[in-house]
């Protein structure tokens, strides 16, 4: 006689769908989210290296202000999303200041892979810069530029080769790839490797310090925890160090007790100082 497989407990069962309802809040669909903040659009685009098309997913948070204002590209590539950024920056927005939040190649909604920051990455950061500067509600004059992890790496590279942003702020990034492989710990390594295959004129390219103009004209905001094992601080003291030569206006915040990932929170008060020195009172004054 053939024993039937026993049900499983009502409780388990309550469990599991409470839990998919978690996650699927987690990851809730483009057109909810947009439902949910009237004033954020969606800021989508396509780039083709070759004969590879990449789907490159964003937003842009608008401000209520009149007017051309100033604006924040933030080049999402630290595990964050697009949908998670324009909600951490509500309040930068309010600050009179429009917020584009695009997820960098291999991140979030973009189609990948994003090969370390590699040339899809370099293309999709300009583009996205492009679209938001030829916006009739933005400033060209007065964007500024933000990433964290590998979209620190991002905005580097950026900087390197276009001198449109005003400021940049670069987050828990490795600016200086060549000296940083020879001491990276194995976690750091194999997320490299499984990317990109690590040799020397790789790491060269996506080097933010070796391709450094002779001289820059912006600002900058070096954020970094000092417990950070993916990536030392060792290499925001060595980029600061190289954009202080090159004339640029450098600030930095080493934070003694953060690690990579560092609190939105704790930073708060830095990058908004930083936004309003450089993007809100120029924009005052030249009016």
């Amino acid at each position: 006689m053939a024993v039937l497989p026993r049900s499983r407990p009502p409780l388990i069962l309550l469990a599991t769908f409470a839990l998919g309802l978690v996650l699927s809040a987690c990851h809730a669909s483009p057109a909810g989210f947009l439902q949910k903040h009237p004033n954020v659009a969606p800021f989508n685009f396509q780039i083709a290296l070759g004969p590879n098309q990449y789907q490159i997913a964003g937003y842009l948070a608008r401000s209520s202000d009149a007017g051309r204002l100033p604006a924040l590209l933030v080049l999402s590539g630290d595990g964050d999303s697009a949908e998670r950024c324009i909600d951490a920056n509500s309040g930068v927005v309010a600050m009179g200041i429009h917020v584009a939040c695009v997820s960098i190649p291999g991140y979030g909604r973009s189609s990948g892979p994003g090969r370390f920051v590699g040339p899809p990455t370099v293309a999709a950061s300009r583009r996205a810069l492009d679209l938001l500067a030829a916006r009739p509600e933005v400033d060209p004059a007065k964007v500024a530029v933000w990433g964290s992890g590998d979209g620190a790496v991002a905005a580097g590279l950026l900087m390197d080769y276009d001198s449109r942003p005003r400021a940049l702020i670069l987050q828990s990034g490795a600016y200086d790839l060549v000296k940083l492989w020879p001491q990276a710990p194995l976690r750091t390594k194999l997320a490299i490797i499984h990317q990109v295959w690590p040799s020397k004129r790789v790491l060269a390219e996506r080097s933010v310090i070796q391709h450094l103009p002779e001289r820059l004209d912006c600002s900058v905001l070096i954020l970094h925890g000092e417990g950070d094992r993916a990536m030392p601080v060792s290499q925001a003291v060595r980029l600061a160090s190289a954009l202080r030569e090159r004339g640029a206006h450098v600030e930095t915040r080493y934070y003694p007790d953060a690690s990579h990932h560092i609190a939105k929170r704790i930073i708060e008060p830095e990058l908004r100082a930083f936004l309003r020195e450089n993007l809100l009172q120029t924009a005052r004054a030249g009016d």
